[in-house]
């Protein structure tokens, strides 16, 4: 008997290894009836964007991929326009990225403190059709009267702009 295994220690090894299989294939459907349930994108963020040393204002969202995409899928973001309207930015799914940025042109006319919407639309690359849709309201505290009319600074290097210098003291 020198050198054999207790039956007890064979016996609770393979209880040990029928249980963590258990568990883990619990876990494992589980995940899977989550990720079935879920959504393919979300909006993760939002808002303005203001660059004062070029006075600009554009609005942004961030999309974040909860669960893959078919290749060749769209996401669309649709932006309410202060000067009325819709902007859209499109981009392609790539099997690469998981968070994308939309941006918009620059704005003018952007009320503080008025809600404008947000739209991503993510379409299936073979029908063309809408599978998901997320709405979300983006909202400036700042008023644009807090933009300088002319940018602070031009060029590469964020030289001061010579049109809005001050004029010598003396």
């Amino acid at each position: 008997m020198t050198g054999s295994v207790p039956l007890w220690v064979k016996l609770a090894g393979v209880a040990a290894a029928v249980y963590c299989i258990a568990v883990f294939g619990t876990v494992y459907r589980y995940n899977q009836s989550i990720l079935e349930s879920a959504s393919f994108a979300e909006i993760t963020g939002g808002g303005f964007i203001y660059n004062y040393r070029i006075a600009d204002i554009r609005a942004g969202i961030t999309v974040g991929l909860v669960k893959p995409l078919p290749l060749g899928t769209r996401l669309i973001a649709e932006f309410e326009s202060p000067q009325g309207g819709k902007i859209e930015v499109e981009k392609a799914v790539s099997h690469a990225k998981r968070n994308y940025s939309f941006e918009t042109p620059s704005l003018r006319d952007v009320e503080a403190e008025r809600t404008y919407a947000a739209v991503l639309h993510v379409i299936d690359a073979k029908t063309g059709e809408e599978i998901e849709r997320h709405e979300k309201g983006l909202k400036s505290s700042v008023a644009p009267k807090a933009m300088p009319s002319k940018p602070l600074t031009i060029g590469p290097g964020y030289h001061v702009n010579p049109d809005i210098q001050p004029a010598p003291k003396g």
